[in-house]
């Protein structure tokens, strides 16, 4: 990344932020300080994979929430050890219980390019809500390109492409809150499309 785009994700984040102080009860949004170069490197370590540079810049500025809240509707805002932590999880249940293998964890709902992997180790959870997730996708299918986030549901699987990459997730939900495409939903306590709940 050069200096330009570390300057756009600092904005982007800042454009969530201050529609956050604007549209939401108090403390609803809180980043956290940034991640150390050691706690990505532990992190990466862990995954055994290299995360994409604007993910690793954007880690370094703020290293998931302050509060453990939400990011939209996309679930909570996790941390390098929350990453580590939930990737984990998944790849523990995977292996020890063939949790996302064989015929039961069908990939159907898949629109864009995702391969139909139920859940494998290159998808990275950067969001939690009780098994949805938005994901780091580090092997597209044909058509896409590593790097993309994904929507992952837990009970189906890929879902879609959100962006082609983080930075672009990012700008993206800034772009859509400043628009007027999501709300605070007081009953559901997170930020959603008007009418989700």
């Amino acid at each position: 990344m050069n200096s330009e785009q570390h300057q756009d994700l600092q904005h982007n984040w800042s454009r969530i932020t201050r529609w956050y102080a604007e549209n939401t009860p108090q403390d609803t949004l809180v980043l956290a300080d940034g991640a150390s170069a050691a706690e990505i490197a532990e992190l990466e370590a862990g995954l055994g994979a290299r995360l994409p540079d604007d993910l690793r810049y954007s880690l370094s500025l703020h290293n998931g929430a302050a509060n453990e809240a939400y990011l939209l509707y996309h679930g909570e805002l996790l941390s390098t050890s929350r990453i580590l932590e939930v990737w984990q999880m998944y790849r523990d249940m995977q292996h020890n219980e063939g949790w996302g293998r064989g015929d039961s964890y069908r990939t159907e709902a898949l629109q864009g390019p995702i391969r139909a992997v139920y859940w494998d180790g290159l998808r990275i959870p950067l969001t939690d809500n009780s098994g949805d997730a938005a994901m780091l996708d580090l092997q597209a299918a044909a058509g896409g390109q590593a790097g993309q986030i994904i929507e992952f549901d837990g009970e189906v699987g890929p879902k879609t492409v959100l962006a082609p990459s983080f930075s672009a997730w990012i700008a993206q939900l800034a772009d859509e809150l400043e628009q007027g495409k999501h709300v605070y939903i007081e009953d559901a306590g997170c930020v959603a499309p008007p009418g989700t709940w």
